[in-house]
């Protein structure tokens, strides 16, 4: 590939990061103007505020960072965003480079299997994959931890009842807890 691809693709991903993530980051973690509310929320509002951690996960698993933003942590969410942008823009340039040196002409596609690679392509070919895939697993977890955070942070929980059980050393426990309103 030239360099005057990789220098447009590299000016393109800039400018897509200028125009897309930095707005998001700023515009969704701020409050709107003006607007403060100062109502208690009661637990039929915070339930609906829960969110589910696999749900989170999941969504940062196939875009990093949507997650983090279905959890109201957009700061962290538009950096996995341009972190994804960035995988997929270097995705682009590892197969524009495997087309340029194993391609017999400009106009053919490439019917190459692993053995006719070179190392130093294998290499690169792995260490793509091994990035990218530990990059998602990455988003995914912290997306996964994000959400529970949140619950703990925001959900109220009925700690008032609950079956409990214990398996000890020497005895195993199973017990029910009532709390009963004056």
């Amino acid at each position: 590939m030239s360099r005057k691809i990789v220098r447009n693709l590299i000016i393109i991903t800039l400018v897509g990061l200028t125009l897309f993530v930095f707005p998001c980051t700023i515009a969704f973690s701020q409050e709107p103007l003006g607007e403060k509310n100062e109502q208690r929320d009661t637990l039929q509002d915070v339930k609906k505020k829960a969110k589910d951690p696999f749900i989170a996960g999941l969504l940062s698993w196939f875009m990093m960072g949507v997650g983090q933003i279905y959890v109201q942590e957009y700061t962290k969410g538009s950096i996995f965003i341009a972190a994804d942008l960035i995988d997929r823009a270097s995705l682009v340039l590892l197969i524009g480079h495997i087309n340029k040196k194993y391609a017999p002409s400009d106009n053919q596609i490439i019917n190459v299997n692993w053995g006719e690679f070179s190392t130093g392509t294998k290499v690169l070919i792995l260490s793509y994959f091994t990035a990218s895939v530990g990059l998602r697993f990455y988003s995914a977890i912290d997306a996964y931890r994000s959400a529970v955070k949140y619950n703990d942070r925001y959900v109220k929980k009925d700690t008032n009842a609950g079956l409990s059980f214990d398996v000890g050393y020497e005895r195993i426990s199973l017990g029910y807890r009532v709390h009963f309103n004056e």
